[in-house]
C-alpha cells in the first residue's frame, strides 16, 4: 500500500495507543486478523455520536503532529535521568537519516550520610544491583537491580519509586492489596472484566523474548476521621522481578478515592498493560506495592515451550 491508501478512511480504525502498537506486532498477526479489526470498526461506526464531538484546538494540533510522516525527519531523543545515587543516566536515541542522539540523562543524586562511631554496627550489608539488559522486538529492556546499603534501598535505574502520601492521609488510611491477577485482557467499566486470567506460568519460544500481559489489581482502602470531599491519592507500582533481581517490568499507575463520609471503605480497581523483555527462565516475582505500604507478591514461572511434534505419516 502507498501512503494515500494507508491514510484512506477505509484503512482507518481508532484505537488506544497500547493496542494500536499491539495489533501491528508481527508475532500477533493471527490474534488480530483483518475481519476482527473490521468488526471493531463497524461497532465504532454504529455507536458513533450523531453530533460532532467538541474537540479542543490543542487536541487537534496534537492529532495532526502524531499523524505526520517522520521518515525523512531528524529527531533527537534525550536520555532519561538516573534515580539511584551516583548512577549514570541513560544515553539518548536518534531516528532518521543523519540523526544525532540526544543528550544522555543526568546522573543520580549525590547523598552524604554522617554517623557517630557508637551508631555504626559491626558490619553493613551492601548489595550492588545488577545492570539491566536490552529489549527485543521493540519491547522495553530490563531495569537494573536495586542497590542496598544496610536498610537503605536505592531504586535501580529505570525503576519506579513511590511518592509518599500526605501525612494526614497516611495516618488516617489503611490499605491492602487483596488481588493482583495477570490476564490476556482486562477491562474496568464499573465492574472488572477479565479474560484468560490466573496465569501461573509464561511460555516462551526462545530467550530473550517479549513479554506482554494485562494486570488487574484491587486496592482496598479503609479510612477514619477524614473530612468529606478529601481526595486520597493512591499510587501502585507493579514490577516483574527476575531471578537476578532486575526488573523486566516496572510500571506505576495512580488513582484517587474521594471521601464521601468521615469513616468508610472503598475498593479501587486498576488495570496495567505490562510489556518488557524476558531473559531468564525460572521463577519471577510479580510484586505489587502501594504508596501507603500495602504489598502483594506472587510467582510467575517462565518456561521454554517445547516445540509441537510433527504429525507422523
Amino acid at each position: 500500500m502507498d501512503d494515500e491508501q494507508r491514510r484512506a478512511f477505509d484503512n482507518l480504525i481508532l484505537l488506544c495507543l497500547p493496542h494500536a502498537e499491539e495489533i501491528d506486532l508481527p508475532r500477533l498477526v493471527d490474534r488480530y486478523p483483518v475481519h476482527v479489526l473490521e468488526g471493531w470498526k463497524s461497532v465504532q461506526l454504529r455507536d458513533a455520536p450523531t453530533e460532532p464531538v467538541n474537540i479542543s484546538e490543542d487536541m487537534v494540533e496534537r492529532a495532526v503532529v502524531l499523524s505526520m510522516d517522520f521518515r525523512g525527519a531528524v529527531i533527537d531523543l534525550g536520555g532519561k535521568a538516573a534515580t539511584a545515587p551516583g548512577a549514570g543516566g541513560s544515553g539518548g536515541g536518534a531516528i532518521g537519516p543523519g540523526a544525532r542522539g540526544g543528550d544522555g540523562g543526568p546522573g543520580g543524586n549525590h547523598y552524604v550520610y554522617t554517623f557517630e562511631a557508637d551508631q555504626l554496627p559491626e558490619s553493613i550489608e551492601v548489595e550492588v544491583g545488577l545492570p539491566g539488559r536490552g529489549g527485543v522486538d521493540g519491547m522495553p529492556g530490563e531495569a537494573s537491580g536495586n542497590m542496598r546499603l544496610g536498610g537503605l534501598v536505592m531504586p535501580g535505574a529505570g525503576r519506579e519509586a513511590h511518592s509518599p502520601p500526605p501525612k494526614a492521609i497516611a495516618e488516617a488510611v489503611t490499605t491492602s492489596i487483596p488481588s493482583a491477577v495477570l490476564a490476556n485482557h482486562v477491562e474496568i467499566n464499573g465492574l472488572s472484566y477479565l479474560s484468560g486470567a490466573g496465569w501461573g506460568a509464561y511460555d516462551m519460544g526462545e530467550l530473550p523474548g517479549p513479554f506482554s500481559a494485562a494486570l488487574h489489581v484491587l486496592v482496598d482502602v479503609v479510612w477514619a476521621d477524614l473530612e468529606p470531599g478529601t481526595e486520597m491519592p493512591i499510587e501502585v507500582i507493579a514490577e516483574l522481578i527476575t531471578p537476578s533481581k532486575t526488573a523486566t517490568v516496572s510500571k506505576k499507575i495512580s488513582g484517587t478515592i474521594k471521601v464521601t463520609e468521615p469513616n468508610g471503605f472503598d475498593r479501587l480497581p486498576l488495570a496495567f498493560h505490562l510489556t518488557g523483555t524476558l531473559h531468564d527462565l525460572g521463577l519471577h516475582v510479580l510484586e505489587v506495592s502501594c504508596n501507603t505500604g500495602a504489598r502483594l507478591g506472587q510467582y510467575l514461572d517462565v518456561r521454554i515451550k517445547p516445540p509441537t511434534a510433527e504429525p507422523s505419516e
